[in-house]
């Protein structure tokens, strides 16, 4: 057999060897470093999925009206999820990991990585991002890029993002809470009111009824139904108090025991609202405990409940205009 045919041979074998590897490597590493992680039209994202190594996830969809749902039945933080957004379209790579970290981040992203899903329309995600700690610096976060259909990155990147300094794994958490939108009442609340019901009980000389029939017009009465004379430029400010209300935390770090006494005791405060669309919230408020025994009450915080069970804290700077007194309003 001459040295043509020989050569012949090893070539064939030598593709065959080839083609063989290339049905047998692993389906998500791949030898080429992925580094493209940027999504350069994030109007096309479309849901966003987060999951961490102890199992919690967090779902977020986009509706249609362009808000955005959490878990299938609660509604997002806007300003949390346009941060996702912002980050998936300034995403740069500050640094490949070099070659004597490398085993350790890849390590410790299997082993502590959050796993983020970005999908654009499709069924399956467009890329998936595998996050990591913070560099050493603090100046960077480790992360991998899975891209399906083509596979895993072999190499893990140091990633930042332009006009920003710090690190980014913060934003891919699992909090439910935090990822809870925790408006009270909407944007130009003051004008979607048809009628506020206020009050404070044990003093019904204090308590009222607001009837907005239309913005500008309105009617005030005593929990009787009796008219009262008002002013309207103080009930036109009074109004304004519930554009766009939140509540400052959710409470869990009360026992049953004691979120039940509570929610047995009257409420200092009984506010409900009547929306134009029919839509009616009751918010119920309780005094906090003073911090010292010169105060009466907590100054700046109470107690309330919102979205028919769920127990917050507000800061009564913002939620003591919405439970004024009835005189506040009258001539």
């Amino acid at each position: 057999m001459n040295r043509r045919i020989l050569l012949i041979i090893a070539l064939a074998l030598l593709a065959g060897l080839a083609w063989w590897l290339s049905q047998h490597r692993g389906p998500t590493t791949l030898d080429r470093h992925l580094s493209d992680f940027m999504i350069a039209d994030t109007s096309r994202v479309d849901r966003i999925f987060i999951a961490d190594h102890e199992g919690r996830t967090i779902d977020l969809r986009r509706r249609a009206d362009g808000t955005w749902s959490l878990n299938g039945t609660l509604t997002a933080k806007q300003h949390a999820v346009e941060l996702l957004l912002r980050t998936f379209l300034r995403i740069e790579v500050k640094a490949p990991v070099g070659r004597n970290a490398e085993a350790t981040v890849l390590r410790n992203l299997a082993t502590s990585g959050v796993q983020v899903e970005i999908y654009t329309g499709g069924r399956k995600p467009e890329k998936v991002w595998i996050v990591g700690h913070g560099s050493k610096d603090h100046l960077g976060t480790y992360m991998l890029l899975e891209k399906p259909g083509v596979g895993r990155s072999s190499r893990p990147f140091i990633m930042g993002m332009s006009a920003f300094t710090g690190v980014l794994n913060t934003r891919f958490h699992t909090d439910l809470d935090e990822w809870r939108e925790n408006r009270v009442t909407p944007k130009g609340g003051d004008l979607l009111l048809a009628k506020v019901r206020m009050e404070r009980t044990g003093m019904p000389g204090r308590s009222y009824e607001l009837e907005q029939p239309q913005p500008g017009r309105y009617r005030l009465m005593d929990l009787q139904g009796r008219e009262i004379a008002f002013d309207s430029v103080l009930v036109r400010g009074y109004l304004t108090g519930f554009d766009d209300l939140h509540f400052e935390h959710i409470v869990r770090t009360m026992t049953a025991e004691e979120r039940d006494t509570l929610f047995a005791r009257t409420a200092d405060h009984l506010l409900d609202l009547t929306w134009r669309d029919g839509r009616t919230d009751r918010l119920r408020f309780w005094y906090l405990p003073p911090p010292d025994a010169n105060t009466m009450y907590n100054t700046d915080r109470m107690y309330a409940q919102v979205q028919d069970t769920l127990l917050v804290v507000v800061q009564r700077s913002n939620f003591d205009p919405v439970l004024a007194p009835r005189e506040l309003l009258q001539e």
